[in-house]
C-alpha cells in the first residue's frame, strides 16, 4: 500500500492498460487530485461539503470535459464514456 503522494504516483503510472485508454489513464489521477481540492476548498473557504457520490460524480464530469475539451453536453455521451473506463 502507498504511504504518500509519491508512491501512489508511481504506483499508478506501473498499470498496464489497454492503448486505447492509455491517454484518458494519465488524466485520472490529475482528476482525482483536483476533485479532492476543490473539495478541501468547499469545505474550508465556505463551509459546504458534498456526499462521496457528488465528489466521485464531478471527478468524472472534469475527466470528461479534460479529454474532450468541453464541458459534459448530453448524458448519453458521458455514459458512454464512463463505461469505457473500465478495466479488462
Amino acid at each position: 500500500m502507498p504511504q504518500n503522494i509519491r508512491e501512489i504516483v508511481i504506483s499508478w503510472s506501473c498499470w498496464k492498460v489497454d492503448s486505447t485508454i492509455k491517454r484518458i489513464w494519465k488524466m485520472i489521477f490529475a482528476a482525482i487530485f483536483w476533485s479532492i481540492w476543490n473539495e478541501r476548498n468547499r469545505r474550508c473557504f465556505d463551509g459546504i461539503s458534498t456526499t462521496y457520490q457528488s465528489l466521485k460524480a464531478n471527478c468524472l464530469m472534469f475527466l470528461y470535459s479534460w479529454v474532450y475539451l468541453s464541458p459534459l453536453d448530453s448524458l448519453d455521451s458521458f455514459l458512454n464514456f464512463v463505461s469505457s473506463l473500465t478495466l479488462n
